[in-house]
């Protein structure tokens, strides 16, 4: 009998245990993106890696939309420590701010001066990671736009000074006047903005495994990394093999010989993902939406870059706004 009630237990617990298993996580992070792209301005050649990028249109568009709703005080504005910004006060900082780069604004220009130089924002999302489907969800609680003046960069090197303006925490709760109606139209930017996210504990292993499950045993879509159809199974799994070259000293002949090494890619070994995905903000709360397009694996190639894994894993139920 006692084995009995022991068995019982056992599987009970068990049942619980499965019951609790989930198949997702929500992870609260931070995330700098700056959305003027140097290289891509002045070079037209875009590095992922580096910078993230909006066209002038929409990036000068996403910023007067802001200062529009900030002018007008649809939203309240808050520092870092939530407390909340006198808009006066800021005012005068960026004017301070200005001067010393030799910049003489007033209160009656400085908004519309700065607007082309707002091409920064700092992010604070809940991001969910979906361990069946793959898909990737983000809910922006708070951002922070940054005044950013480009002193000077190239491959190796970006020199800038930056303004870090206010932080807005959007809440729907204004009212609609008959005399004053309120513009909830959504501004959709259609250009696809990439980044790097790093993947860390508790997100990383879960999510590389599946990963690895989805991929390898072909059970969801996939493309290559620049959208193309792959034309075997075989060219998925050559995805998982690393070919590296390896020099091998003869002492008998004293001659070096070259040699092909085969390294199979384990889940540990990716360690970030590069994210692309479309954003659009409500006019009236300055609420800024993110609707994740797809992203790319990526593994280290040395302690700067990374390598794509070569496969792009699409979110088809990603939002159009």
């Amino acid at each position: 009998m006692k084995q009995l009630f022991a068995f019982i237990f056992v599987l009970s617990i068990s049942n619980v245990l499965l019951s609790q298993r989930v198949d997702y996580s929500i992870e609260y992070e931070t995330h700098k993106v700056e959305v003027f792209n140097p290289e891509w301005e002045v070079y037209q050649t875009l590095n992922p890696r580096k910078f993230e990028h909006i066209t002038g249109y929409f990036r000068e568009e996403l910023a007067k939309i802001i200062i529009d709703g900030v002018r007008n005080k649809r939203v309240k504005i808050y520092d870092n420590r939530k407390r909340e910004i006198n808009f006066d006060t800021l005012t005068n900082k960026i004017i301070a701010f200005e001067k010393k780069r030799g910049i003489t604004l007033n209160k009656n220009n400085v908004w519309d001066y700065i607007i082309p130089y707002i091409s920064a924002y700092d992010f604070e999302e809940a991001v969910t990671y979906n361990y069946k489907t793959l898909a990737i969800e983000k809910k922006v609680i708070s951002y922070q736009p940054y005044i950013v003046h480009y002193k000077s960069f190239d491959e190796n090197n970006l020199d800038t000074i930056q303004f870090p303006l206010f932080r807005i925490f959007p809440k729907d709760t204004l009212q609609d006047n008959p005399k004053h109606l309120i513009d909830r139209s959504i501004f959709a930017i259609s250009d696809t903005v990439l980044s790097v996210a790093e993947l860390k504990y508790p997100v990383k292993m879960p999510f590389t495994s599946a990963i690895f499950d989805q991929v390898q045993n072909k059970k969801i879509p996939l493309l290559h990394s620049d959208g193309s159809e792959f034309a075997s199974p075989k060219e998925i799994d050559d995805l998982f093999i690393i070919k590296s070259t390896a020099s091998i000293y003869n002492e008998e002949k004293e001659t070096d010989s070259l040699i092909t090494v085969y390294t199979d890619l384990v889940p540990e070994d990716i360690e970030a993902i590069r994210v692309a995905e479309n954003w659009a903000i409500k006019k009236h709360n300055l609420e800024i939406m993110k609707s994740v397009k797809y992203f790319l694996p990526l593994y280290p190639y040395d302690e700067k870059t990374y390598i794509q894994l070569g496969v792009r894993i699409s979110n088809h139920k990603a939002k159009e706004y």
